[in-house]
């Protein structure tokens, strides 16, 4: 086999195994490796009741998605049936969806909570276009398949880029009608095991309340936190929000959060002053929430990025956790999930209400990444083919042997000069004349060495003084570097190609060219077909 086929097999074999990583070994990690139910290693060295599967039988397994925003002609301002929107939206749900399938559903939750912002622009999409985006929804978290329906139970918030805030909702009531038929009640409260989760619809949390105005947005949701502050708390609560709750400005958000912290804005409509984008809900309507339903812990999303943060409430600390978004296009190279561990049976008199809930952050693969070493390995493999000595590495080997060989002959003749040239120093030459005329050169040892200042050499009165040494040198140099020459020619290729002056350039690189274009040819016919077989398995309904 060649050199150039070899490199060929070797960038095959290189790209194959970086194929299938990146479209399907990636997505596999979190459960394999990297990511475990909060109550395994708690519950597995303190309580020996496990059921078959390896997990504390006393615990509900919660999976909880954050963000999906899914990309419509609002993202981009492209036009809705454009190529290259349909581009973008085919590998962001493509993403999203292996990772549901690959990454989360093989820890196998019993429950699955979405905290908001399915849409991108949710609120200004016609009712065919909202079908549509949701079609793709319930692709890609395959809500619409038997085994989640059969098996799983989903809950769903919303967020403000499903109904927007407290005045888009008031102005466009039809948007809120749809997302309830098709998700529920915006405000409500369910059982997951021993622990009660109250979802509420925070973008009208600081809306207008008018006593006199009925149907209020905002009102509705406070007379539903002032109904479940009435009721006689029996079970730890779980706050769910879509809005994080108020945090001053540069709070610390730990170890997790990849991007720059974000600070709270509020801006409010100009004609009837209601908030019509917020980054937190402000500290008066969160200290409100929290005294009101005395949650054990609070849950969020809309910063696109992780942060968890304590708050101070009259019933002590409350941790938030702010979710990350699922989606890589919503700007965190480090989409993520969280697994949420519900205790199924009452706590006993000794624990604390926080051991109720356990958490744990769990990162998917970073497909922004995937995609760059996609095109650096390009970039490399098109280098290495052209690049590719036409013989290989022999060819290298080769050229450096022969130029260490000519580095050893240069000191070689440089030592022998330097000797001849301390003989001729050291003596000089008599001019004899014979007898039929003819002068004989006689030399002679000097007792004491000359001294010159300057290579120049003068012929003295009756001396003369004779170097050889430069043309022996520069002779014995020219055979050195022919003989290097010759050598690495002949170790160009062994079937004797022609001279090289009867080479033109042009040619070889043509043929550079076409040589590298068959091989790429050929890496391609391998992996193209990977790649689109991995692409289709994964998009096609199972």
């Amino acid at each position: 086999m060649k050199g150039h086929e070899k490199l060929t097999l070797l960038l095959c074999l290189i790209w194959t195994a970086t194929i299938l990583y990146g479209e399907m070994f990636s997505f596999y990690m979190p459960f394999l490796f990297s990511c475990s139910w909060p109550h395994i290693s708690s519950s597995s060295s303190s309580n020996p009741t496990m059921n078959g599967k390896g997990y504390a039988a006393d615990y509900v397994k919660v999976a909880v998605i954050a963000d999906p925003q899914i990309m419509d002609k609002t993202s981009l301002r492209l036009p809705s049936k454009s190529l290259a929107l349909e581009f973008v939206q085919f590998y962001t749900d493509l993403f999203m969806r292996r990772a549901f399938f690959s990454s989360i559903l093989p820890f196998k939750p019993e429950v699955i909570l979405f905290l908001g912002d399915y849409f991108d622009g949710g609120p200004y999409l016609s009712d065919d276009e909202w079908q549509e985006s949701l079609s793709r929804l319930k692709h890609m978290f395959g809500l619409n398949t038997e085994e989640i329906h059969s098996t799983v139970k989903v809950y769903h918030l919303p967020g403000n880029h499903d109904i927007g805030y407290a005045t888009l909702q008031s102005h466009k009531p039809e948007v809120v009608r749809r997302y309830e038929k098709e998700f529920g009640s915006r405000n409500y409260r369910f059982m997951v095991g021993k622990v009660e989760f109250v979802a509420v619809d925070a973008q009208t949390a600081d809306g207008k309340q008018e006593a006199n105005q009925e149907g209020s947005v905002a009102s509705a949701t406070w007379d539903f936190v002032s109904n479940v502050s009435s009721d006689r708390q029996l079970h730890p609560r779980v706050l769910l929000s879509h809005i994080p709750l108020y945090r001053r400005d540069w709070t610390d958000c730990g170890p997790h959060r990849g991007s720059p912290i974000i600070n709270q804005r509020i801006r409010h409509n100009i004609y009837d002053k209601e908030v019509s984008y917020q980054n937190y809900i402000t500290e008066e309507s969160s200290n409100q929430l929290l005294n009101l339903i005395r949650p054990v812990i609070v849950l969020s999303g809309h910063d696109h990025d992780q942060c968890t943060v304590a708050h101070e409430s009259k019933g002590g600390p409350v941790t938030e956790h702010t979710l990350g978004t699922i989606s890589w296009q919503q700007g965190n190279l480090y989409p993520s999930f969280m697994l949420l561990s519900a205790r199924n049976s009452p706590l006993s008199d000794t624990s604390l209400p926080e051991e109720a809930v356990l958490t744990r952050l769990c990162f998917l693969p970073m497909q922004t990444h995937i995609y760059i070493w996609y095109i650096v390995l390009f970039v490399l493999t098109i280098l290495s083919l052209l690049l590719w000595p036409t013989s290989g590495l022999s060819f290298c080997y080769h050229r450096f042997d022969d130029m260490v060989e000519c580095v050893r002959k240069l000191i070689n003749v440089y030592r022998d000069e330097t000797k001849e040239k301390n003989e001729d120093e050291n003596c000089e030459y008599e001019m004899i004349w014979g007898a039929d005329g003819s002068m004989h050169l006689v030399k002679k040892v000097l007792t004491q060495p000359v001294t010159r200042t300057n290579d120049i050499g003068a012929v003295e009165r009756g001396n003369a003084v004779m170097r050889a040494t430069a043309k022996k040198s520069v002779n014995q140099l020219t055979e050195v570097c022919l003989s290097m020459e010759t050598n690495a020619d002949s170790e160009v290729d062994p079937k004797k190609l022609p001279p090289r002056a009867s080479k033109s350039k042009a040619k070889v690189v043509i043929k550079r060219f076409v040589r590298t274009f068959r091989m790429l040819i050929l890496i391609a016919a391998v992996n193209v077909p990977l790649y689109m077989m991995l692409l289709f398995k994964d998009w096609i309904d199972k």
